[in-house]
């Protein structure tokens, strides 16, 4: 499935149903779903699923599940998410024992940040990491090197050039709130 997600290369976040119809007008596949009260998660994920479009949902950004063990196999057993984004370990170790994509997020704050941040994703292994802000490109490669696994960049992309330095940095795809610019600049 990381391979599915580096071939699109920009996944755009969608946050409401009038954007999620945009998203099924384009020719992406995959997005992530956020900023979602829980009572519209169920009618967002079966429309995309009818479409054969994907769903990576950010469990710390849906109003009204948990992100515990519970909300993640909620997630993961009834509503059949395509994968979840999370940056608790215990979360990405669920989403992955429900056989479902982990993506674990990992915050470019400072050095100490940085080293703590690369110790917990070699124990907990997710199937992608999503460096947040994919605007800090001098950081990447240094993560890139040390992790060894796929590296998806989010927060504060605005450009082309912004994904252009971070495809250079190591990164295969991006998160961008933006629409327009992933479909823009997506691989086909």
């Amino acid at each position: 499935m990381i391979e599915e997600i580096a071939y699109q290369r920009c996944i755009p976040v969608v946050a409401t149903m009038k954007k999620l119809e945009q998203f099924l007008a384009s020719d992406l596949t995959w997005c992530v779903l956020q900023d979602i009260h829980i009572s519209m998660l169920n009618d967002m994920i079966t429309m995309l699923h009818r479409n054969e479009r994907k769903a990576l949902v950010h469990i710390e950004m849906i109003n009204g599940v948990a992100n515990d063990e519970y909300g993640t196999e909620f997630l993961c057993q009834k509503l059949r998410v395509d994968g979840i984004i999370s940056s608790k370990a215990k979360i990405i170790e669920i989403a992955k024992r429900n056989h479902k994509l982990a993506i674990q997020r990992m915050f470019l704050i400072d050095g100490r940040s940085v080293e703590r941040g690369i110790e917990m994703l070699l124990k907990s292994q997710p199937d992608a990491v999503e460096v947040m802000p994919a605007v800090a490109y001098k950081a990447i490669p240094f993560v890139k090197e040390r992790l060894n696994m796929p590296l998806i960049g989010g927060g504060l992309l605005r450009s082309k050039e912004d994904i252009d330095e971070g495809t250079k940095a190591g990164c295969i795809a991006f998160t961008i709130s933006d629409l327009q610019l992933c479909k823009e600049n997506c691989r086909r």
